[in-house]
């Protein structure tokens, strides 16, 4: 499917635009396509654009005393933004990865600022998707310091299950806060838990 074709189901997907509005959108947005492994963010850059993944996984991590840790998955519909970061010049702590191919939007604060003007209903809805991934962002944290890793990879199972077959097991691991190791003792023992209940149920 071509990139802006992509672009207009995800307008149209909100469900709250005309296609006068959408087309003015798909004419004024510059779309990019990423390869598997291509890099958006390096540490020590200055984030000046955003951007939303219509297609495809980025992986946000940084570095410490040499080891990968990642911080965040961005898959389909989600905005990474980080204009506050932009606009201080301060450097980026942490990389943005493509875990695939991928084809996002690329825009920047006054592109956006402009595009409000001319589709002011697109303000709401930027403020909302922004709104939405910020309660997100803090669910997904208070959910880490308060649970165990099996309780995170449960929970990460319940939530977004493809991720598991969309990026490496280590990366997962890192992201939930424990060594490879570590997870595949956790996928043992709940598959063993699992196994057993199946087995006491058909008893």
């Amino acid at each position: 499917m071509e990139t802006r074709k992509k672009l207009e189901l995800h307008l149209q997907g909100l469900q709250v635009l005309t296609q006068d509005e959408i087309n003015i959108i798909l004419d004024a947005t510059v779309l990019k396509e990423c390869k598997k492994g291509d890099f958006l963010l390096l540490e020590g850059q200055t984030q000046t654009q955003c951007y939303t993944i219509l297609e495809g996984c980025i992986r946000e991590y940084s570095l410490a005393e040499g080891e990968e840790k990642t911080t965040a998955f961005y898959t389909e519909g989600d905005k990474i933004t980080s204009y506050t970061a932009a606009g201080k010049k301060t450097a980026s702590k942490h990389y943005l990865e493509c875990s695939e191919d991928v084809v996002l939007t690329v825009s920047t604060q006054n592109f956006e600022d402009d595009l409000r003007k001319l589709v002011p209903r697109l303000d709401a809805i930027i403020q909302q998707i922004a709104m939405e991934q910020l309660s997100k962002g803090k669910d997904e944290w208070t959910n880490f310091v308060s649970s165990s890793p099996e309780e995170r990879y449960t929970k990460l199972m319940e939530t977004r299950p493809y991720l598991f077959n969309r990026v490496p097991q280590h990366q997962i691991a890192s992201y939930l806060g424990i060594k490879p190791e570590s997870l595949s003792r956790i996928r043992k023992r709940i598959h063993t838990k699992h196994q057993s209940n199946s087995d006491s149920a058909n008893s």
